[in-house]
């Protein structure tokens, strides 16, 4: 057999290679240099960046312009009056208006459109698909924000209904039938393409998981009662995370029972403990390749729960390494997937307890820095043979926390450029995340619909997929300007 680097080789679009094989090792010579792939998207970030000023430009100095007007028409009506734009309450006193945090809804927005844009195949460059099993890429990124992202918005809902003094159980059997919902609807989205067959519907899901985390979470945030607060300066600096002390127990106790579960429970003909895709990947003594070893006990309590024919047929390493079946939204990943949401709800809670800004970017900096330190250490920042690699197939320990940190710096700066700089509207993500669920399931829904999709001539290049990608993306986009500029707002 012979090893055949590709170390060094660029390997292109419309180039021309030749391979020579020998027992001892091979060789690969390049007839035709590659053409230049990164045109189209240069082109599409120019296009998208002037569009972005238009947006952002235009009104401004029309405000300017209209500002200015009405200076001048005070200034010549001699008006010394103060014009109050205060709320007035029924005591005749002013109220001001609570004011929304619109980075949260922004960095939704952000998460749902990078969703759809790799979903649609982000012009078939290799950094903007899944990685194959170890590593990250960037959509590998969006699915740990979106769950992130509604983790943090769990305290304010809970809090909401417990102000308005709504009873606990009402507000579970809201979270309840939230969650039927859309467990109930992922299930519904699993028969796209055709795949009725019920001796062979898929179980697992994107939604499922949502509404697995969501359920857990909420109803945790719900019951687990809140400790005293501490009367001191300390205190009041730690009141964020004393009063999710309980909760810290619960999520630690769900991490400590899938650490054991993947490294120690027994797994029928594969190595104990085994954290890889199978396959070709791992040989028996006779040469051949172990396909049902894919994900190790992750994989092993899919099939033992729901079965090989209930879970998903076409993992990203089946056709790099013969793998079998597996499901990245099966019942271990979403143990952790729950710890995730809970990384969000410590975010949330920042918002709750500290209203300077100062003191939340220093606490989301802070809670950034420790959940990237402890994935890096887990991941031996991304070297081979690391106890916990990053894997989004297997929603590893190393990818909760080191997604949660760009998730934690993410919040950071859009919070900044948002909410407390106010250089950016956060238009048009922001209306964007106010429908993110109605995007969701329409981009699933006409995944081969016109005018989302389109083929013309033999699309064979990254700048003609490319464009097709962000054509159907942006038509959603404008989707939801539309739905935000008519007032329509949809949720489950």
């Amino acid at each position: 057999r012979s090893h055949c680097s590709l170390e060094n080789i660029s390997l292109g679009e419309f180039g021309v290679y030749e391979v020579t094989v020998s027992t001892a090792a091979c060789s690969i010579s390049t007839h035709k240099e590659p053409v230049f792939i990164y045109g189209g998207m240069i082109i599409a970030c120019a296009v998208y960046v002037v569009l972005m000023l238009l947006v952002t430009l235009v009104p401004a100095l029309v405000r300017r312009v209209q500002h200015s007007g009405l200076a001048t028409c005070c200034r010549m009506n001699d008006s010394t009056e103060d014009i109050d734009l205060s709320v007035q309450d029924r005591g005749g006193k002013s109220a001001p208006k609570k004011a929304r945090v619109k980075a949260l809804d922004t960095f939704r927005g952000l998460s749902i459109v990078l969703m759809i844009f790799v979903n649609y195949g982000g012009g078939h460059y290799w950094f903007f698909d899944h990685a194959t099993w170890d590593g990250l890429l960037l959509a590998d990124l969006v699915f740990p924000w979106f769950m992130w992202i509604m983790g943090v918005c769990i305290p304010m809902g809970v809090r909401s209904g417990a102000k308005r003094g709504v009873p606990k159980h009402k507000m579970i059997f809201k979270i309840y039938k939230r969650s039927l919902k859309l467990f109930a609807l992922g299930i519904i989205l699993n028969s796209l393409g055709g795949w009725v067959t019920l001796a062979q519907y898929r179980v697992p899901g994107v939604l499922q998981r949502f509404a697995v985390a969501y359920l857990v979470v909420a109803s945790v945030m719900v019951l687990c009662p809140e400790p005293a607060a501490l009367q001191n300066k300390c205190g009041e600096a730690m009141s964020d995370v004393v009063s999710l002390s309980y909760q810290w127990v619960i999520y630690i106790l769900f991490v400590l029972v899938h650490t054991a579960l993947i490294f120690f429970l027994p797994v029928p003909q594969c190595p104990t403990g085994y954290l890889g895709p199978g396959g070709l990947s791992l040989m028996d003594s006779d040469g051949s390749p172990r396909p049902d070893c894919i994900g190790g006990a992750t994989g092993y309590v899919d099939r033992w729960l729901l079965g090989v024919a209930h879970i998903y047929q076409n993992p990203t390493a089946k056709t790099v390494y013969h793998s079998g079946p597996f499901d990245p939204e099966g019942v271990l990943g979403s143990m952790l997937s729950i710890v995730q949401v809970f990384l969000g709800v410590v975010a949330g809670n920042v918002l709750h307890h500290h209203k300077e800004h100062k003191q939340r970017l220093v606490r989301w900096l802070v809670w950034g820095a420790v959940t990237g330190a402890l994935g890096a250490v887990l991941c031996y920042a991304g070297q081979q043979d690391a106890p916990v690699p990053v894997n989004k197939n297997l929603w590893s320990l190393s990818y909760v926390l080191v997604t949660s940190c760009f998730a934690f710096l993410l919040l950071c700066l859009s919070y900044l450029l948002v909410d407390v700089w106010r250089l950016w509207s956060g238009a048009p993500l922001y209306q964007a995340g106010m429908n993110s669920i109605f995007l969701y399931v329409g981009h699933m829904v006409t995944y081969n619909l016109f005018p989302w999709h389109y083929i013309i001539g033999p699309m064979r290049t990254h700048a003609a997929l490319l464009a097709e990608c962000l054509w159907g993306t942006t038509l959603w986009v404008l989707t939801a300007l539309y739905l935000h500029s008519k007032g329509r707002f949809y949720t489950v």
